[in-house]
């Protein structure tokens, strides 16, 4: 791994910019200084090639926060030779900024293009060329807090955030000298390297996993010594359903801003299995009008991202997002191999769903009346604890790969600014 000077001093070496403290030898550079700017255009969704049809590398501006980091060597969207006449061309070293996007998290975010073939920018994409400066040095400083809080400030709009050329080139950039930002590269690449192979060996373990659920609950992989016949159940004849409520009117500080945590579909997406609101909040008065559950209570999301099981971490407030079961009956069924089988079944439960205007929507008697399969309790148990002990395994890797991803963010933190100084 390359070196890097500790402990440089702030009081000797640096000087004050609009920007902070920086070395004394680096320049503060304008967007605008250091390349020209232009416009993708055209590439709609109808001129999309399927993946496996040759045609012509090309960006959305969409896909630049959704499928790309920092840089990347290739481009997934493929597109016919006509729309490629009609849109912009990218070569490698260009900067492709999103101008639209839905969030300011999403605006500005920008992706390198390293490829070696001619690609081609959609719509609402801001491209900069430029030649003078190491370009994925230069995709990691844009997408870094130094920039990022720049950009934030540039969106523009409601419902949909936008950002112009011209605000762009006003964005102020701390340069090093090319072979230091060429060292920075490269070792911000070694932790994307290992950080990527993290990524690898996580979704290696997640398909083992996959294959081995559908194993074990569907009877095809058995234990020694169980052989009894599994039965089919729906749901209702195991558990109460029951719906979550919203007190009303929303954002009404009678009921909300209180103390009681209420369940998120994004405290879901962040935690998993078992959940700890952290997102939104009830007073005492909005629980009322509301459905408190207890810590422990299967919840299901019933409104858009269908069929995803967690288990409240505390006690909670659920809203009309959610479905739960409660007073399970734990001699028929254990709560964990339930969440397992649902889990499972998830697709199958998606369409059970009612499909109509914004939104699908899994309701109470579509759930009362899914049907599960269900063997002993005490094959249950085995099963539970052979899926459980892979979830702690997966849970180990992902712990690893937060904390490169921790430590990689911290490196940049102190490299882009020159905090940490690296050996040429």
């Amino acid at each position: 791994m390359a070196e890097i000077n500790k402990g440089s001093s702030k009081k000797q070496g640096y000087r004050e910019t609009k920007l902070g403290l920086i070395p004394k030898e680096w320049k503060v550079l304008s967007l605008g200084k250091i390349g020209e700017f232009s416009k993708g255009k055209g590439v709609a969704k109808k001129d999309i090639l399927e993946t496996d049809v040759k045609g012509f590398s090309s960006i959305r501006y969409a896909e630049i926060y959704t499928l790309y980091d920092y840089y990347t060597h290739s481009l997934r969207t493929k597109i016919n030779e006509e729309s490629a006449r009609n849109s912009n061309p990218i070569n490698n070293g260009d900067i492709l900024f999103a101008s639209s996007g839905e969030t300011l998290e999403d605006i500005g975010k920008s992706v390198v293009y390293l490829g070696n073939e001619t690609a081609y920018a959609g719509g609402d994409i801001i491209i900069l060329k430029q030649n003078s400066q190491d370009s994925k040095y230069l995709g990691y400083l844009l997408n870094s807090d130094l920039v990022r809080n720049q950009l934030f400030k540039l969106g523009q709009g409601h419902s949909v955030v936008h950002i112009y050329s011209s605000g762009l080139k006003k964005v102020l950039i701390p340069l090093p000298s090319l072979p230091e930002q060429q060292k920075i590269a490269q070792i911000l690449t070694i932790w994307d390297k290992a950080i990527a192979a993290q990524e690898k060996l996580i979704a290696q373990k997640q398909a083992l996993k996959k294959g081995l659920m559908q194993q074990l609950l569907t009877g095809k992989k058995r234990f020694a010594g169980f052989e009894d016949k599994w039965i089919k159940t729906e749901l209702k004849e195991i558990g109460t359903i029951i719906r979550g409520a919203s007190p009303r009117p929303k954002g009404d500080p009678k009921y909300y801003g209180g103390n009681v945590p209420r369940l998120m579909v994004k405290d879901v997406t962040r935690d998993g299995k078992y959940v700890t609101p952290k997102i939104d909040f009830l007073t005492e008065a909005g629980a009322e009008k509301s459905r408190p559950c207890k810590a422990g209570t299967l919840t299901i999301v019933c409104s858009g991202d269908v069929g995803v099981p967690s288990f409240l971490a505390v006690d909670a407030c659920i809203h009309d997002g959610f479905l739960a079961i409660i007073n399970l009956d734990n001699k028929i069924i254990k709560p964990d191999f339930l969440y397992y089988q649902l889990k499972r079944l998830r697709t199958r439960m998606e369409r059970s769903a009612t499909h109509g205007g914004v939104f699908t929507n899994l309701t109470t008697t579509i759930l009362k009346e899914f049907i599960i399969e269900i063997p002993s309790v005490q094959e249950q148990l085995a099963i539970i604890n052979v899926l459980s002990k892979t979830d702690k395994e997966l849970e180990r890797e992902e712990f690893k790969l937060k904390n490169l991803n921790s430590q990689k963010q911290g490196l940049m933190q102190q490299l882009l600014t020159g905090e940490k100084r690296v050996k040429i």
